[in-house]
C-alpha cells in the first residue's frame, strides 16, 4: 500500500471518528427528550403504580431543584453536546495534521526535541515517531486560535485547496464559539471582560458578530442556537478539510519527497 493510500486512509479515520462522536452527542440528547415524555406518559396513566408515580414525583423534584439553581438539565445538556462537539472538532484537526507530519516526515523539520525515555528506555521507534509527532501538534493546537490553526495548513504545506473551503465568516463564528465554550468550562457560562475584549480584537465588523452579548450576560439561552451552528459548521468543515487532504495527497507526496 502506498504512503498516499495510507494516509487516505489515516484521515478517513479521523473523519469517521468525529462523525461517531457527533452521533454520540445526538443520542445524549434524545435520551432526555424520551425520559421526559416517558414522564409525562406515566403521569397521565391512572393505572400507574405508586412506585411508579413516586419516582416520577422525585424526577420532577430533583428536575426543579437543578432549575432553581439557574442551570436547567436543558442548559446542562447543551453545555455538555458543545464542548464534546468543538473538542471532536479539535480533535480532527489534530489527527489530520498528525496523518500528514506521520506519512510526510519531512514537514517537521530538520530537527526534533526526542524524549530520553521514548529513546533509550521503551526503545520503541515507532512510539517515539507517535510521541514526537503528537507533542508537535499538541503544542500548536492548544497555542493557536482557529484562524491560526486552520490557516496552517496552506502555510506549512501549501494546500492551497483550502481556501475555499475556510471562509472569513466560518472562521469569526468558530471563534465565538470557541469563547463560548471557554466560558461554559471556566466562567459557568458568564460573558467577561477578557471575551468582550477579544471580540473586538479578533472581528473587526460589527455585522460579523454572530453572538451579540454584553460583559455580565449569560450565554445559556443562546446555546441552542451555538450547537445546531457548530453541529453544521464543523461537519461541513471535517467532510470538506478531508476532500482537500486526500485530493492532494499526492502534491504532498511529491513535495515531501523533493524536500
Amino acid at each position: 500500500m502506498t504512503s498516499e493510500n495510507q494516509f487516505e486512509m489515516s484521515v478517513n479515520e479521523a473523519m469517521r471518528e468525529f462523525k461517531t462522536r457527533l452521533e454520540q452527542q445526538r443520542l445524549f440528547q434524545a435520551q432526555d427528550i424520551y425520559l421526559r415524555q416517558l414522564q409525562r406518559l406515566i403521569v397521565s396513566q391512572e393505572s400507574s403504580s405508586q412506585e411508579i408515580r413516586e419516582l416520577s414525583t422525585q424526577y420532577e423534584s430533583f428536575r426543579n431543584q437543578l432549575n432553581e439553581t439557574g442551570r436547567t438539565y436543558d442548559h446542562i445538556v447543551y453545555e455538555k453536546t458543545l464542548v464534546d462537539i468543538y473538542s471532536s472538532f479539535e480533535r480532527f484537526l489534530s489527527d489530520s495534521l498528525c496523518s500528514i507530519y506521520f506519512y510526510f516526515p519531512k514537514f517537521i523539520g530538520e530537527t526534533v526535541n526526542v524524549s530520553t525515555l521514548d529513546l533509550f528506555v521503551d526503545s520503541d521507534i515507532d512510539l517515539c515517531k507517535r510521541n514526537v509527532i503528537e507533542l508537535k501538534v499538541k503544542n500548536f493546537i492548544q497555542s493557536k486560535n482557529i484562524k491560526e490553526i486552520l490557516s496552517c495548513f496552506e502555510k506549512e504545506f501549501d494546500i492551497k485547496k483550502m481556501r475555499a473551503v475556510i471562509d472569513i465568516l466560518t472562521i469569526n463564528k468558530l471563534y465565538q464559539i470557541a469563547l463560548i465554550r471557554n466560558l461554559i468550562i471556566h466562567n459557568n457560562g458568564m460573558v467577561n471582560r477578557i471575551y468582550v475584549e477579544q471580540i473586538k480584537k479578533f472581528i473587526s465588523r460589527q455585522d460579523n458578530i454572530s453572538y451579540e452579548f454584553c460583559e455580565g450576560d449569560s450565554v445559556l439561552e443562546k446555546l441552542p442556537q451555538v450547537v445546531d451552528d457548530v453541529k453544521s459548521i464543523t461537519t461541513r468543515l471535517c467532510e470538506e478539510i478531508t476532500l482537500v487532504l486526500i485530493s492532494d495527497a499526492v502534491r504532498l507526496k511529491n513535495s515531501h519527497e523533493n524536500k
